[in-house]
């Protein structure tokens, strides 16, 4: 441990005791000390909010609750704080802290829309960020359904047409970068739409990061719609600051890049943040009507033949092929995936790559391989929730086929005692109770408790003088 996190540590060891020993006023006075050296750690605005709120300061805290949430969106705490809040009054203002909750510096941001035919959309996306930005470019290119017609009269809306796309998705964005007037800007696609709660986290989180650092890219959460079912993705680099020297890169798929430099440069600072966009974009009747799939297989073909060792458009291109149901391919894209990744140090993605091969092994029971996956996986991130899981599952999915071999060797054990007729005599008590105790042990295993406790007192009936089932009876009966 550096000294750096050593410092950094023994400042949280100190609020938290501040907490604890109900010292509020002592604990703000150090979680401002805090912010000052560290204003993006969301753990501080946390323990802000904390001291504020048991103070009174019901509506300063939340201000800092705020914060903490937008630095840390996937913290799991951010629903309870909210119900805690709204059961309280807002407690007086703070004048001192007037400032804090400013932005500053005050920015401004755009939001950048490409679109072609999204009359479906455009409306609900755009309406959804009226609050959010200073201004809306949309990036056309010729869409023949009324798009634009839709969306040209709305305010802050700035229309570029006729921009080709040239099948290259980052080309068309860089398009619109020199017609954007804001400090920041959020790409944001037609089918997506803002999340209301999120409006103000925009221009905040611009203005936490605006100073920061001079490459700063910040990773949005996609909120996704299939089926009814909603999953999040907080890896969607969707906003920068301009004039920086940051552009899109890739012809699918596109990530933020320094131009000029590879596409895992280490001076870029990545964060996700609390900005979620709803996306139904992946619905299939939707992907179905605009073939969305076969043109990201034919980009992202593209893109692996430019750059064959770059394994983020190999995760990328096994996705996609893994989606068509070409599974050998797609695990042989994986698999090189996590071959190149250990050559780029800055790829972020290594996870995704074996979690996908994990659902691979899965789905063609190889569960061993399937578990082997998951331990690579821990190796890279010991805390990683998916991996804990998918092993565990494996493991699950494996002991249920060695559960059924056994079963079937069991049965197989009695049975051939019918025709068996070696030198070296077989033991007649399996036949006669043992492999009938264990198949009642397995019965109980699976859970089926009446079944087995059947199974058990059969044999004693047969038995009495075996007090190893007998035992077992009088367990489960005192259950």
């Amino acid at each position: 441990m550096n000294q750096a996190t050593d410092r950094k540590q023994s400042a949280s060891n100190a609020i938290r005791q501040a907490l604890t020993a109900r010292k509020f006023k002592l604990a703000e006075k150090l979680a401002l000390d805090s912010l000052r050296s560290q204003p993006l750690l969301a753990q501080n605005w946390v323990f802000l909010g904390e001291a504020l709120l048991h103070q009174g300061y019901v509506q300063e805290a939340g201000h800092a609750f705020e914060r903490g949430s937008v630095l840390d969106p996937q913290a799991q705490w951010g629903s309870e704080v909210q119900k805690v809040l709204a059961g309280k009054p807002p407690g007086d203002m703070r004048e001192e802290l007037k400032e804090l909750w400013q932005l500053q510096p005050p920015v401004t941001v755009a939001a950048a829309i490409m679109t072609r035919n999204e009359a479906r959309c455009i409306v609900r996306c755009v309406n959804s960020l009226q609050d959010a930005v200073d201004e809306i470019i949309i990036i056309d290119s010729d869409s023949t359904d009324g798009t634009i017609e839709l969306v040209e009269h709305m305010p802050k809306v700035k229309i570029i047409r006729s921009v080709a796309l040239n099948d290259d998705f980052a080309w068309k964005r860089n398009q619109a970068l020199p017609h954007i007037k804001s400090d920041w800007v959020l790409w944001v696609d037609a089918d997506e739409w803002l999340f209301q709660e999120d409006i103000g986290a925009v221009r905040l989180a611009a203005s936490m990061f605006h100073d920061r650092f001079q490459h700063t890219v910040l990773n949005v959460c996609q909120v996704n719609q299939i089926q009814g079912k909603i999953s999040a993705d907080y890896a969607n680099p969707r906003m920068f600051p301009l004039n920086r020297g940051l552009h899109y890169y890739g012809r699918v798929h596109e990530q933020v890049v320094i131009e000029g430099e590879d596409m895992y440069d280490n001076r870029m600072m990545r964060r996700p943040v609390r900005i979620r966009l709803h996306h139904d974009g992946y619905e299939p009747a939707i992907m179905g009507q605009q073939n969305k799939l076969e043109r990201n297989l034919r980009l992202l073909k593209l893109m692996v033949e430019q750059e064959p060792d770059n394994p983020g458009w190999l995760l990328y291109y096994g996705r996609e092929t893994l989606a068509t149901g070409d599974i050998e391919k797609a695990k042989a894209l994986f698999l090189e995936a996590e071959r190149l990744a250990p050559g780029k140090p800055n790829f972020g993605r290594l996870l995704d790559v074996l979690m996908y091969l994990n659902k691979i092994y899965m789905s063609t029971k190889d569960y061993e391989q399937a578990q082997r996956v998951c331990l690579r996986a821990l190796e890279v991130q010991p805390n990683f929730p998916d991996a804990k899981y998918h092993l565990a599952k494996a493991k699950m999915r494996q002991a249920g086929v060695l559960l059924q071999q056994a079963e079937r060797g069991l049965k197989e054990s009695k049975e051939a005692f019918r025709t068996y007729r070696g030198t070296v005599t077989a033991d007649a008590a399996i036949a006669d109770w043992k492999a009938d105790l264990a198949l009642a042990d397995l019965t109980a295993i699976a859970g089926k408790q009446a079944e087995a406790k059947a199974q058990y007192e059969s044999i004693l009936g047969r038995h009495p003088e075996l007090n190893m089932v007998r035992k077992k009876l009088n367990s489960m009966n005192n259950e």
